[in-house]
């Protein structure tokens, strides 16, 4: 394989055909992991919106960036600078910087107010950037819409009801990420963001025509992604792969330095509710065999993973 698959997404969100979505869907998510949609309802014109966003914040000075500085966060929500996150650890901490805007949930949430790790006010650039929050809302409720029809079409696929997952989708781990990585010297072919799968179910990504997304290949390799345009790029997480236990894969990726030239992306990452229980489905597991893995609560296995991960975490554990 030398390019992913790409999947309409149209016949599954109309129902005119989803059992065919469906299928393909698994054949995708048994062989690699990684898919391109088309027909999956984000308008071209919000897309732009978002994009021009994070241009826009990544243009403005570090100090007024840090303003928003993510260690002041208590959900994982706000600017990430360069050389702050630590995807491969051979490589060292990568060269990019980003904007993380978890669900933004106030103090009246019962989760808040129980003190639930990953759950409070998100922070945003109002002071700077006034305009941003509405579009940063608009686009995040469409990729929840995706995800959520990318859950019934999973469901399906794996020989469950259509709507199995959406019981532990109604107030989820999500969180729009901006990212930015900066021009690189001709030549430059070390990775920006290191070799890493994702943590979460699903995760929707636009990205700007650049380039420099790589996903690794099962016989060897690397996978050179390009996308038409408005395609949305869609990979699951180490959470689907446990899940299914393991009948579906979680596949490592990785993003080239950009030679010359800024590179813009918007991952949208989803995982189920905090307190969701992940355990083997029942339709993946043979008979008289046990599962890989014991349950799990998601959130429990979100922190797992974003504490190995960011520095402003480890500092916090250290201290």
């Amino acid at each position: 394989m030398d390019s992913l698959p790409i999947i309409d997404l149209r016949p599954l969100r109309d129902g005119a055909d989803p059992l065919a979505v469906a299928d393909t869907l698994d054949a995708a998510c048994t062989d690699l992991g990684f898919f391109v949609v088309t027909g999956h309802g984000l308008a071209s014109e919000l897309r732009a919106a978002m994009m021009e966003q994070a241009r826009r914040f990544f243009a403005l000075p570090a100090d007024e960036k840090m303003q928003i500085w993510i260690g002041k966060s208590s959900c994982h929500s706000g600017y990430v600078p360069p050389k702050a996150e630590t995807l491969n650890a051979a490589l060292g901490a990568d060269s990019k910087e980003a904007l993380d805007i978890t669900i933004d949930r106030g103090p009246d949430h019962p989760d808040v107010m129980a003190g639930t790790p990953l759950h409070g006010p998100a922070q945003w650039p109002d002071s700077l950037m006034p305009e941003f929050k509405g579009v940063a809302e608009e686009y995040s409720n469409a990729c929840l819409d995706i995800n959520a029809h990318l859950m019934r079409g999973l469901a399906l696929a794996l020989g469950l009801e259509a709507d199995t997952f959406e019981p532990v989708f109604t107030d989820p781990i999500a969180s729009l990420r901006m990212l930015h990585y900066p021009p690189a010297p001709a030549g430059d072919l070390t990775p920006a963001a290191g070799a890493h799968t994702d943590y979460g179910s699903l995760t929707l990504l636009a990205q700007d025509d650049i380039g420099g997304l790589q996903v690794a290949a099962r016989g060897g390799g690397w996978i050179d992604v390009v996308t038409p345009p408005d395609a949305l790029i869609v990979n699951l997480g180490d959470m689907i792969a446990r899940w299914t236990n393991h009948r579906y894969v979680s596949t490592r990726h990785r993003v080239l330095n950009p030679v010359g030239a800024h590179r813009y992306s918007i991952p949208y990452f989803v995982a189920p509710d905090f307190h969701a229980v992940i355990e083997a489905i029942p339709t993946c597991v043979e008979p008289g065999a046990e599962p890989i893995y014991p349950p799990i609560e998601a959130g429990e296995y979100m922190l797992s993973r974003f504490d190995a991960t960011h520095d402003y975490l480890k500092d916090k554990q250290d201290s």
